[in-house]
């Protein structure tokens, strides 16, 4: 019992000096003047500059915190002297006891007013490319630190990906992010996104929009995903489903989707698109779309798929390769459909829908609308086939190709 007595003792002992140790940390010693070595341990990682220029704070007990002003990420040589990120403040903590052990116990980490800018050049190139070293870690016999995050909490910030070659602009303002616990090798859970969706030549004032994802889980390396669940709102539409598949430099994924019955013209109005005229104002009222999808390598394809438009349920397929130079394919066949209330009412001058953007507009599908039933104007036809494209000059009936000559 004496043993023991000593031994509680010793080891409370150094319990308490270790907590003194921390106390004469947090109260004593200035983390500001660290500023330049953290700086320069950035810069011989990643080859970029760190500023911090906001103040950096220690707190304490049972987490040892770490909050941080203002401060910003270079961006790479040849994209600009703008930041790649900046953001105004970052919190960071750390239970006391595991980090005595050598593990990392974190508590949420916070980061405020961040804003990430990503650019994708013409020649492919990118700016989040080229940090760090192509060289393995060196081989250690050290156990390696245990890492575990309570959850990261992004508020108040913004991501914005140029595709110069592509011409393509997409920005995410108001971008609020919570997940869950994160430890390498677990599942990641309740992760929600939300944010103001901002596109070239959709509405100015941009499409609100929310991510939920009760569960994803993913191996260490992430070279694979699996979400049984999710669930995304943007404008009217409701959309959920599940994915999976492989990631890396060739991605392969796959999955299934279900959305809510929405209207068309909604959507499109939301997004800053004038939708387009027909005969019957109460036609294009209700649309819901069921399925399965599927991305290889760049290519889409919804395979297959049930379309509920207003009245009239549609099966068919749709295809788009990676080549951007490809027109897509699809299908459609229908049970009934009545086509005097979706053609344009009679305007000679009137001209033809026509999607806004350019990104948009570069997109050519054409394929085959069959339906088993069809009334226009009092006359039933059964058996119907209608070929349409669409192209930068908006959606069209075109004839079917002339046959070949005997």
């Amino acid at each position: 019992m004496r043993i023991l007595k000593w031994i509680s003792l010793g080891l409370g002992g150094l319990v308490v000096l270790a907590v003194l140790g921390m106390l004469v940390v947090v109260w004593f010693v200035d983390p500001n003047s660290f500023k330049s070595n953290i700086e320069s341990a950035v810069r011989d990682a990643t080859g970029r500059q760190l500023t911090l220029v906001g103040d950096i704070e220690l707190g304490f007990f049972p987490w040892l915190a770490l909050r941080a002003g203002e401060g910003r990420f270079a961006n790479r040589p040849g994209f600009g002297t703008e930041p790649m990120v900046s953001w105004k403040s970052a919190q960071l903590g750390a239970r006391l006891f595991p980090l005595l052990r050598g593990d990392l116990v974190a508590g949420q980490v916070i980061l405020r007013g961040a804003d990430v800018r990503l650019v994708r050049r013409a020649d492919g190139s990118a700016n989040w490319e080229g940090m760090g070293s192509s060289e393995p870690a060196p081989a250690s016999d050290e156990k390696p630190m245990e890492i575990r995050i309570h959850g990261i909490r992004i508020e108040d910030s913004r991501l914005s990906f140029v595709d110069e070659a592509a011409g393509r602009r997409v920005a995410i303002a108001d971008l609020d992010l919570t997940t869950d616990e994160i430890a390498p090798g677990e599942p990641l859970t309740d992760i929600e996104v939300s944010g103001v969706l901002h596109v070239t030549g959709f509405a100015p004032e941009g499409v609100p929009f929310r991510v939920e994802v009760p569960e994803l889980i993913a191996p260490k390396d992430f070279s694979a995903i699996q979400v049984d669940s999710y669930e995304v709102a943007l404008g009217g539409l409701q959309v959920e489903g599940g994915a999976q598949g492989t990631l890396g430099e060739h991605p392969r994924l796959a999955g299934a989707f279900e959305s809510n019955r929405f209207d068309p013209r909604a959507l499109l109005a939301s997004l800053g698109i004038q939708a387009p005229r027909t005969t019957d104002p109460k036609a294009l009222g209700g649309l819901q779309l069921t399925g399965n999808w599927k991305f290889d390598d760049g290519a889409v394809a919804l395979e297959p798929f049930m379309l509920l438009l207003d009245e009239t349920t549609f099966s068919g397929s749709f295809r788009m390769g990676a080549d951007d130079t490809t027109p897509g394919e699809f299908t459609l066949r229908g049970d009934r459909l009545d086509i005097a209330r979706y053609i344009p009412p009679p305007d000679p001058a009137s001209e033809p829908f026509v999607l806004p953007t350019a990104m948009i507009k570069a997109l050519k599908f054409r394929g085959t609308v069959e339906l088993e039933q069809a009334t226009l104007d009092a006359v039933e036809m059964k058996g119907v086939a209608i070929r349409l494209l669409l192209d930068e000059q908006g959606l069209r009936a075109v004839p079917p190709p002339a046959a070949a000559a005997p």
